[in-house]
């Protein structure tokens, strides 16, 4: 559980105080009238909405999650960690009683607290109203005692494979379903004897909030709250995101999305900004197309980086869909983001290229077909080209190569930058006497000028460059494109969400 969360509402012993509680008398008749009474009260669910501080949740982290319901009694009792109660918030850090149609208003960075008296939570829904493509907030469930409960896997949010909750398809194939989809979708089950939940979480400024709680009472009787939180403004530094890509540009299938800040996402909250991030996948006919992929944060340079790649290359002649709601989204503890941004961009053909330092050659496939095998002279022994899949970035008729390290400056056409650690495919006529037998380059793949030339005019950004048999390889530092450097387990861990 998420050090933002962990035992964050242990606030449930005082709710659990006042349900186990029943009228004392000396008189047995009154005891038993007051017992009755209090039955007849309890029929009716009293719902809290209100404000949990980043703080309160922190400070409660003895609470542990449960995997098994407890049982009547230890769900009666408070949380025998003492630690973890003098921790947990008060019953009225849940705020005031609540009802159906009531607004109430929170700050920004603050996480939402429900709590019920008188029976169990059945699932809640919180929708941002501006935004609600969003992944739903899993939040943490609590039984009455304070003990964090594990909820379905199914229920989680913040998946890292690309989905899209704007539509979905009825039994039939017919589209009739898309509201009843869409509304299941961003329901969250409570696990069994769930008297509370806190969201994973801080609320975004100037948004507002649609809350529906489902409680169950002891009778099998469903009770439904809606209401409304608005959050102010708040008085953060804005930060803003860019992508380098361009909307309708058309990329090669090894093309990661960027997304650059403009200062450093704390690390405390690249979960909130992760989680609101969507990736969709479609074919030219606009079909949805499954790609498992993930963001990944890399090292600040000094502004935070977020990629997301694809587990594989992108599946070719796709459109890709990104929204990146983070206006107002908190980004650190004195900074929100500045702005929302879109892309949808186009993967090309699958165009693939293998140079391979002992055979001294270049191929390009496209679509599976061979369609370019050069001879090619890679890095020589002291300046080895670079193991590994590189990605085409740009690309100049005419360049100037520069190298503290050799001591030169070239003149060169058709260059075609491959990593921004100085390699280069491009035009080397000096070396094409040995291109195909020897490797004699600064660690550049050179070709004759015509053919440099024909590959110059087929290469496009994204496009992979699979360098093989030199003696070093590629690593993940000083890299603007580092993605496929990665292994998949690797890159999984770079995500900021569970």
């Amino acid at each position: 559980m998420s050090t933002k969360i962990q035992g964050a509402v242990a606030a449930l012993s005082a709710l659990a105080l006042l349900t186990a509680c029943t009228p004392s008398s000396d008189d047995p008749d009154a005891t038993r009238n007051g017992a009755n009474k209090t039955a007849e009260a309890a029929a009716d669910p009293v719902f809290r909405v209100g404000a949990i501080t980043s703080e309160a949740a922190e400070s409660a982290s003895e609470s542990t999650p449960s995997s098994q319901p407890s049982d009547a009694t230890s769900s009666a009792e408070p949380s025998e960690s003492v630690d973890a109660a003098t921790a947990m918030p008060g019953a009225g850090d849940f705020g005031e009683v609540t009802e159906s149609g009531d607004d109430i208003d929170l700050e920004a960075g603050q996480r939402i607290g429900i709590s019920v008296e008188n029976a169990d939570l059945s699932d809640i829904s919180v929708t941002e109203e501006a935004h609600p493509r969003i992944a739903h907030d899993p939040g943490t469930f609590f039984d009455a005692s304070g003990t964090a409960l594990e909820a379905d896997d199914d229920a989680q949010a913040g998946s890292s494979t690309p989905s899209s909750t704007e539509s979905g398809t009825a039994d039939d194939g017919s589209k009739d379903a898309e509201t009843d989809t869409k509304d299941t979708a961003e329901v969250v089950a409570a696990p069994d004897e769930s008297a509370a939940w806190i969201s994973t979480y801080g609320l975004v400024a100037d948004s507002e909030y649609t809350v529906k709680v489902t409680a169950t009472t002891a009778n099998g009787d469903e009770v439904d709250l809606d209401a409304t939180i608005t959050v102010g403004d708040s008085d953060g530094a804005p930060m803003s995101v860019r992508t380098t890509l361009a909307d309708d540009q058309t990329v090669g299938v090894a093309a990661p999305i960027m997304l650059n800040f403009g200062s450093t996402v704390s690390k405390d909250f690249r979960d909130d900004v992760e989680r609101r991030l969507s990736v969709k996948v479609t074919d030219e006919d606009g079909k949805e197309r499954e790609v498992e992929g993930s963001w990944g944060w890399l090292y600040d340079d000094p502004q935070s980086r977020l990629h997301f790649r694809p587990k594989e290359f992108w599946p070719a002649h796709s459109k890709v869909s990104v929204d990146v709601p983070l206006k107002d989204v908190p980004t650190g503890e004195n900074s929100v983001g500045q702005n929302d941004l879109t892309l949808d961009f186009e993967i090309g053909r699958k165009q693939v290229v293998k140079a391979d330092a002992k055979s001294h050659r270049m191929t390009v496939t496209r679509d599976g077909k061979t369609v370019m095998d050069f001879p090619a002279s890679l890095g020589a022994p002291k300046s080895p080209s670079y193991n590994g899949t590189h990605v085409v970035m740009s690309k100049a008729a005419d360049y100037t190569m520069t190298s503290e390290q050799w001591d030169y400056e070239t003149d060169v056409q058709w260059a075609v930058r491959i990593h921004n650690n100085g390699e280069f495919i491009h035009a080397a006529p000096w070396s094409a006497g040995v291109q195909g037998s020897q490797n004699v380059s600064h660690g550049c793949i050179n070709l004759t000028t015509e053919r440099a030339k024909e590959y110059y005019d087929s290469a496009i950004f994204g496009d992979p460059v699979e360098v093989t048999g030199s003696q070093v390889s590629l690593s993940t530092n000083d890299s603007d494109i580092s993605d496929w450097v990665y292994s998949w387990d690797e890159w999984k861990k770079l995500s900021a969400l569970d």
